[in-house]
């Protein structure tokens, strides 16, 4: 079934899929779930490398109303999701033809997906119009929001300020506004969260995952529990170019091995652990810190997850559950220690000199001096 399985599966039953911008995470729509897909949508059940055991993509076929015929991927769990169920939408068809139109329009679907619905809630709440964006855009109306991804694209009228992505979005539209729209605005260093909710507990494992990501709000590279699922492999999985999906199984002493055949190294677990992924990690943590032209982020306010997840899921099995800032704190605390950081968050010196990286240092003493540390 590949990850499409999840468009059901994470709303019914752990209760972490996004659901009309994060207002809720619990769905049981099983006209939603992946059967569905396969008798209506799909014309060919494996589409992948060759030998592939898994196969997360499927040859769909979907022809409009209209007329328009749309020949795709059957969208994988990210975007059943964000251009599904967090726009409100529980129609197969519908999310095929989004994911399709997404690609068409050379879109990262995920954070698309987050600044429609981001977008959405703004006009649920009365706070974009109908005259400012142009049309009416309702929680499930698939042709809207076709129309405002065209929009964004186009980068027509308000949409241009949406095509900056949630993050600057949020920010130019607050200023518009005068109000403070960040409590509507999932994202985590300016980039939309993955399609995993962390409230229920019962997905996710690390309430700090987004928030101490080196890669923002991506899903894939978290610290975690279960090392498998987590940047303790997904750093090997991303520098080796092997797909995560088929290697779950074999994170460890077996992934070394294949390693060790295929270059001639000598690698060991150990080696791995605590020198060659602790490089990987400090060298992007640095590249974060250090920011961009228009861009700083602080560790004391942006290691942190958005204001949305500290709030109480509203319904489902595990209504009222919530993450607290308190073990949030708690958990980048221990965090902090294991990579060798400060209680910043900033990599120490003796960290980086330990690991062959003291070249970094004057790098360091720059993102100290920009966040006030040092004069």
């Amino acid at each position: 079934m590949g990850t499409g399985y999840g468009g059901y599966v994470f709303g019914a039953m752990t209760s972490s899929e996004p659901v009309r911008n994060w207002q809720e995470e619990w769905h049981r729509k099983k006209e939603y779930s992946q059967p569905y897909f396969e008798s209506r949508v799909w014309v060919k059940r494996f589409w992948s490398d060759y030998g592939c055991p898994t196969s997360c993509l499927k040859v769909s076929l979907l022809v409009r109303g209209d007329g328009e015929v749309a020949i795709t991927d059957c969208p994988d769990y990210e975007l059943q999701a964000y251009l599904g169920t967090n726009l409100g939408i529980f129609n197969p068809e519908c999310s095929v033809y989004l994911s399709y139109l997404a690609d068409e329009l050379g879109f990262d679907g995920i954070n698309l997906g987050n600044v429609l619905g981001f977008t959405a809630e703004l006009y649920q709440r009365g706070i974009l119009t109908e005259d400012e964006l142009g049309l009416k855009l309702r929680w499930g109306d698939c042709n809207s929001f076709a129309k405002l991804m065209k929009l964004i694209a186009e980068r027509k009228g308000i949409a241009s300020i949406l095509a900056e992505g949630t993050f600057r979005a949020m920010r130019k539209l607050s200023e518009l506004k005068k109000v403070d729209l960040s409590k509507y605005a999932v994202q985590t260093k300016g980039i939309g969260l993955g399609a995993h909710g962390i409230r229920s507990k019962k997905d996710y494992p690390s309430v700090i995952g987004y928030a101490v990501s080196v890669q923002g709000g991506d899903h894939t590279s978290v610290p975690s529990f279960y090392p498998q699922y987590s940047e303790d492999w997904f750093v090997f999985y991303d520098s080796a170019v092997i797909c995560s999906f088929n290697s779950y199984a074999f994170a460890g002493e077996l992934l070394i091995d294949f390693l060790n055949v295929v270059t001639g190294w000598d690698v060991t677990v150990e080696e791995w652990h605590n020198i060659i992924k602790k490089r990987i990690l400090n060298v992007q943590r640095i590249l974060l810190l250090l920011g961009g032209p228009s861009e700083r982020w602080d560790p004391r306010r942006d290691d942190d997850l958005p204001p949305r997840f500290y709030e109480p899921l509203p319904s489902g099995p595990y209504k009222g559950a919530k993450i607290y800032q308190e073990e949030v704190k708690a958990e980048k605390k221990k965090y902090y220690q294991r990579m060798g950081w400060d209680e910043q968050g900033i990599p120490r010196k003796e960290e980086l000199e330990k690991l062959g990286l003291e070249e970094l240092v004057p790098a360091v003493n720059r993102i100290k001096s920009m966040l006030g540390f040092i004069s």
